[in-house]
């Protein structure tokens, strides 16, 4: 599909999203919920969601020892240019810091990549957690009856829980495999890409080959560990980001329950509904969270979606422009890499 179509298309979800969060809020509403909300607590959000960032490059760090050692400021630029890239349409933000990662530092592209597949296997693997601890011990918050677009939100939890688990645990075969038992895994790629033109064939196993390399951090029981540590700081994180904005709204529930659930909610729709920059899918998840299944009231919550979706879209946007210009990295070449994605 070309660029202009898959646009269209992410901006379609991206507008019904919105539709569907503001279709009980009149616009002189929603701007005198603006007004009404205490600013200052906009700081410790701003702060609380850099340091996100700081946490995913200490992490990165170690996910590449295997493969070289680099210093934490050094991955700051491929990191946030990264994220920045994400938020277009159908996001390749992880291939822009693949490439990124491989150019500065002189590393496959390939390696590079599979350094962020193995970050990417333990954020998922924190989310199911984070799921699971909502299941076990909340679950009666998800009634039946509340629905986003006709979608039961219990069925579109647990279909993505179920979905997210399966991918944790191909992911887990598969690494395995090619750390462990490189020769049978190999032998299975080779099986499964016959039916390819051979210079597909060769690329792939080129490629695999490659990727193998950056797999490294899973012969390091120690490195293991702190990997582990490091994703459950990041998480952290990423959940009391949101915590200055319910002082900042006066929401009801402060409890790490209405936290967690939030953080949740916004990962799944971020997730099944692609939008550019994540615009409407982030503001559904919190929506459904805070409102639908929270009680909040529903003008304070569909503002509370606008201001913590600008905040974080300021910190990427931000970051990503102030390390373009740091490192005078190509603008052009991003957006090669994005139309080829």
């Amino acid at each position: 599909m070309k660029k202009s179509g898959q646009l269209i298309i992410s901006l379609i979800f991206a507008v019904a999203a919105i539709y569907y969060t503001m279709r009980n809020v009149s616009v002189p509403e929603l701007m005198d919920s603006f007004r009404h909300v205490n600013y200052i607590w906009l700081l410790p959000t701003f702060a609380l969601m850099c340091l996100t960032y700081v946490a995913r490059a200490i992490r990165w760090r170690v996910l590449l020892l295997p493969v070289r050692e680099v210093k934490t400021w050094d991955l700051f630029a491929p990191l946030m240019v990264g994220f920045m890239a994400g938020v277009l349409p159908f996001r390749a933000g992880e291939l822009v810091r693949a490439y990124l990662l491989g150019k500065k530092f002189e590393l496959s592209f390939a390696g590079s990549l599979a350094t962020i597949v193995v970050e990417r296997l333990f954020d998922l693997i924190l989310l199911l957690f984070l799921f699971s601890w909502i299941l076990v011990f909340h679950g009666e918050i998800f009634d039946g009856n509340i629905a986003w677009s006709g979608i039961s939100i219990r069925d579109l939890a647990f279909q993505f829980g179920l979905f997210s688990l399966a991918l944790v645990l191909a992911l887990i075969a598969f690494i395995y495999l090619l750390t462990f038992h490189n020769e049978r895994a190999m032998a299975l790629v080779h099986w499964l890409i016959r039916p390819l033109p051979e210079k597909w064939q060769y690329n792939l196993i080129q490629m695999t080959e490659t990727f193998s390399q950056g797999l490294g951090v899973f012969r390091n029981l120690r490195a293991l560990v702190f990997i582990a540590v490091a994703t459950v700081g990041v998480w952290a994180l990423i959940v009391l980001q949101y915590y200055p904005l319910y002082w900042a709204y006066e929401l009801q529930d402060k409890s790490v329950t209405s936290l967690v659930l939030l953080t949740v909610m916004v990962c799944i729709l971020i997730t099944v509904l692609p939008t550019p920059a994540f615009l409407g899918s982030f503001n559904a998840g919190v929506l459904i969270a805070l409102h639908e299944i929270m009680g909040e009231a529903e003008v304070a919550t569909v503002s509370f979606g606008f201001v913590a979706w600008g905040v974080n879209f300021a910190v990427i946007i931000l970051g990503g422009v102030y390390f373009i210009l740091h490192d005078h990295i190509s603008v052009k070449k991003l957006v090669e890499i994005e139309e080829e994605a």
